[in-house]
């Protein structure tokens, strides 16, 4: 059975607070040490949590607070330009997820308009006094049929082309 969606909002009741963030504190660690061993990478976390009742910060650092004392250490001596490749900020992940997103809904436009025509073109050979011939669609579907012939013709001489090599 699945389990039901969290909803994301801050736990007001105090204590149902700090049970959970305990609970994913110890499973974000298990995620981290799985993911060290099974990749060979070197992890730390650190996870800063508000004032505790005694007015002391409340730091949780793993491995250990040396282990990561030297990871951070490490990559931040580490050559600007090299420490760069490895950060992605929020605004570099958001403009790639927009241009992935861009790409799709363009490969989907050109899909629509690919299956607008083909049906377009099957009206046209099923009943071809059903087709008002000034609506414009006329010229779209003669491009769209240059466009194919095209693909065709390339094709054709692509594997001309690739049967000329193979004869000689």
């Amino acid at each position: 059975m699945a389990r039901a969606r969290v909803k994301l909002a801050m736990i007001l009741d105090e204590n149902k607070r700090r049970a959970t963030l305990k609970k994913k504190r110890l499973a974000l660690i298990k995620r981290l040490q799985i993911l060290s061993v099974l990749c060979k990478v070197e992890v730390c976390m650190i996870i800063c949590d508000s004032l505790n009742v005694q007015g002391t910060d409340n730091l949780t650092v793993w491995p250990s607070r040396q282990d990561a004392e030297i990871m951070v250490s490490s990559f931040m001596s580490a050559l600007e330009q090299k420490r760069n490749n490895k950060m992605v900020t929020h605004e570099m992940f958001l403009e790639s997820m927009l241009v992935k997103e861009k790409n799709k809904l363009q490969a989907l436009k050109k899909k629509n308009d690919q299956m607008e025509f083909e049906d377009f073109l099957h009206k046209l050979h099923s009943a071809p006094t059903s087709i008002d011939p000034l609506n414009g669609k006329l010229s779209q579907a003669y491009f769209y049929i240059e466009e194919l012939i095209k693909k065709i013709e390339e094709k054709e001489s692509l594997s001309q082309n690739a049967r000329d090599v193979n004869v000689t």
